[in-house]
């Protein structure tokens, strides 16, 4: 009976031990750590060509008295003798100071393994930390620069250091627009919704990728004829792409003066 409640109390020992999270820090050795990883244990999701694939998740904890705008790590995983046998990947992003975050954990092994330790991949900077900011249009699908550079379509939730910057707003059918950005260290996220103003002009793009503006006054099944600042200019459809019909002078008086009533 003794044998068997020994068994057993060892048994309940080595699960406990074999499911309990694996703490990692870096640095490892010496001076106050920055950031600490409790590991939860992997599970394994597939197995072939002796390969086996795990999935898990661990809570990332920044022990700093600064935020930490993004960190990567490598998860390397060592056998017995302390040989890498499989590796992970580890990383943080917009993590404050005293902070904790639940990340997701992949690894893939080539045999079974003991222990893990990491090792940096990108290290904590001084960049601040990047806002969330919720960016709208009125009307809605339309195409969003940050600082000249493409960030996707209205709506879109995209992220921005702190500092000074431009949008611009572009949808076929409207006037582009653009509107300034500042954005504070450590701020709030934010939304921005810009209004877009119908064209008062037509528009005939053509195939090589250049535009005319103006009032397009016939449409035949050989060309198309544009007044362009006043010069009547007619083209071949087969060179043209598309044509986007503006809204008249009097129906875009009546939109704005319906959207000043709103307000």
């Amino acid at each position: 009976m003794r044998k068997l409640t020994f068994i057993l109390v060892f048994f309940l020992l080595s699960v406990s031990a074999f499911a309990a999270d694996t703490v990692l820090t870096w640095p490892a050795g010496g001076g106050e750590p920055i950031i600490r990883f409790s590991v939860g244990k992997l599970r394994q999701v597939n197995s072939a060509a002796g390969q086996t694939d795990y999935l898990g998740d661990a809570l990332a904890e920044n022990l700093s008295k600064k935020a930490i705008p993004s960190a990567s790590f490598y998860l390397y995983l060592l056998d017995k003798n302390g040989k890498r046998v499989g590796e992970g990947y580890l990383e943080v992003t917009n993590l404050a100071a005293g902070q904790q975050a639940k990340i997701a954990v992949t690894a893939h092994a080539m045999g079974s393994f003991a222990r893990m330790e990491i090792q940096p991949q990108h290290l904590p900077s001084d960049e601040p930390m990047k806002i969330k900011m919720s960016i709208s249009s009125t009307p809605a699908g339309a195409s969003v620069k940050l600082d000249s550079q493409d960030s996707g379509v209205t709506p879109k939730l995209i992220t921005v250091a702190p500092g000074k910057h431009v949008l611009e707003f572009s949808k076929e059918g409207y006037a582009s627009a653009s509107t300034p950005l500042e954005v504070d260290e450590n701020a709030m996220p934010g939304s921005v919704n810009v209004d877009l103003n119908p064209l008062t002009v037509d528009t005939v793009v053509l195939r090589d990728g250049s535009v005319l503006t103006g009032n397009v006054t016939a449409v035949t099944t050989a060309s198309v004829a544009i007044n362009v600042k006043g010069k009547p200019t007619r083209v071949p459809r087969v060179r043209v792409a598309r044509i986007v019909f503006g809204e008249s002078e009097t129906k875009t008086t009546k939109t704005s003066s319906s959207a000043r009533k709103k307000k």
